[in-house]
């Protein structure tokens, strides 16, 4: 009896293992800024809604646009044009703010510096004059930083009124041509007998999840300031060992953001 009991203790959790589900791991991460570097530095996306879906979301709007009474509206050439320009002058704008940190922070370092000499000693001399240069040096910095945010804001402005026309045309367009969507997903739930597993990405970027074993898509999206990280990947869940996904740039499709 005892030897019965050893051997089911052992096979037991073998058995569930074999049986359950198995586990998907996702973790999310861009490219940001580091306000105090100026820096560009991979960081984690935290708070971001991540779905794992048991079919592919993107044929369903796919059939659905091409069953369309109307073709979905497109950006006029001019105003992709402008949006392009709008893009550009933010990244100089980025740039230009970079160079300002940088040296703003390297006079701090100079300031801290000269901290530890006299004013009469020769290293405190060297000191000061390169202080007077970087100085004036960031103030050139910070009056092209200024400038191009202006450039940045000036653009923003002068498109944003034919941006929200066309933003408002593709939002009725999507009403009529989707209309749909939502019981054609209930009815795929409904067959596959499976539901819709969502989680939260924590301040390491990561959400977990535990489904059965088949074909699951990863769904997430993540607004920038003039774009859209779309993220649709299909994954093979199997028991054992978790599937890892990491979410970036590099595996997202850019979405213009109106």
């Amino acid at each position: 009896m005892a030897r019965r009991s050893l051997w089911g203790a052992i096979l037991l959790p073998l058995m569930f293992a074999a049986c359950g589900p198995g586990e998907v791991i996702v973790t999310a991460e861009v490219e940001r800024m580091n306000p105090e570097t100026g820096e560009q530095e991979i960081r984690p996306i935290e708070n971001l809604p991540i779905q794992l879906v048991p079919f592919d979301r993107d044929a369903i709007f796919d059939s659905l646009t091409a069953a369309a009474a109307e073709p979905e509206p497109q950006m006029p050439a001019e105003l992709a044009t402008a949006r392009d320009s709008i893009l550009a002058a933010q990244t100089a704008w980025r740039e230009a703010e970079a160079e300002w940190l940088e040296r703003r922070e390297r006079l701090e370092q100079i300031s801290n510096e000269m901290e530890q000499y006299n004013p009469g000693e020769a290293r405190y001399r060297e000191l000061f004059a390169e202080f007077n240069a970087v100085e004036a040096e960031v103030l050139d910095a910070e009056d092209r930083r200024d400038d191009a945010f202006e450039r940045f804001t000036e653009l923003q402005e002068e498109t944003l009124e034919e941006l929200d026309r066309l933003r408002i045309e593709i939002e009725i367009w999507e009403d009529d041509a989707f209309a749909d969507y939502g019981d054609i997903v209930a009815a795929r739930l409904q067959e596959a007998r499976q539901e819709i597993l969502a989680d939260t990405t924590g301040a390491t970027g990561q959400a977990t999840f535990r489904a059965d074993p088949g074909e699951w898509w990863v769904h997430a999206r993540h607004q920038l300031t003039m774009e859209e990280l779309y993220w649709n990947i299909r994954v093979e869940v199997e028991r054992g060992d978790p599937v890892e996904l990491l979410l970036n740039r590099d595996n997202a499709e850019i979405r213009e953001v109106f």
